[in-house]
């Protein structure tokens, strides 16, 4: 019987640095998702993913402070999630976005059906929060950002280039067309509360071969799991 080996770009990226148990725990949250989980920092998160739409335009930032800030959560993950969510709004302003981000006006692409690329028999899903292409003398480019907000669990610059490496090899995979080419300085992996915004590693080749090594750890443990 062929195994669905499936692993999410961030559970790799936290993968990668876990410990033994928590390589576990991560392999069994993959293998039977909770339907019920309630994603946190929801507002946020989008609030960013606009700024970075919109060329690093910090209005959707700002508007989103004042909202949380006139919001009156009672349950206690409301609380945790408010005070979170404006923490990481507030840290988000002292991040140095690329300049050719916010100076080259870019076209938002749709977000395209396939969400994942194989790697060594995994399906890891890399589903970046935007993707985006502009036009530099003539030639159109494309890239993507993948926002990272945990305050508990901030990710080293490894962890970080493993995720621009893998956005990078998802858009020449699969969103880049004929006519496109993925600029890695434009592959961006942002940890929000690591306040960095890490893109592609020069040597990605070894990049590549690091996670294609995670990855037959990732089935091994899912085998036993």
């Amino acid at each position: 019987m062929e195994r669905n080996y499936v692993i999410s770009i961030n559970q790799l990226a936290d993968f990668s640095r876990a410990t033994d148990a928590k390589k576990r725990r991560i392999i069994k949250q993959q293998k039977v998702p909770n339907k019920f989980l309630v994603a946190w920092y929801q507002l946020a998160k989008s609030r960013i993913k606009k700024t970075i739409a919109n060329n690093g335009d910090l209005k959707p930032i700002l508007d989103g402070i004042e909202e949380l800030k006139a919001k009156k959560p009672e349950k206690q993950r409301q609380i945790i999630d408010r005070m979170v969510s404006l923490d990481a709004l507030k840290r988000f302003i002292n991040i140095k976005l690329p300049k050719l981000l916010k100076e080259i006006p870019h076209e938002v692409i749709k977000k395209p059906k396939s969400k994942s690329i194989i790697i060594n028999g995994v399906e890891v899903i890399i589903s970046p929060d935007v993707i985006f292409k502009l036009k530099i003398e003539g030639k159109t480019y494309i890239g993507a950002v993948k926002v990272h907000i945990s305050k508990n669990n901030v990710f080293d610059n490894q962890q970080s280039r493993y995720i621009s490496s893998l956005i990078y090899k998802y858009l020449n995979e699969v969103v880049a067309k004929e006519d496109e080419e993925v600029m890695k300085d434009l592959c961006l992996s942002i940890d929000v509360f690591g306040e960095k915004v890490i893109t592609v590693p020069k040597n990605l080749k070894k990049a590549i071969a690091d996670i294609e090594v995670i990855c037959e750890e990732v089935k091994a443990i899912w085998n036993v799991a």
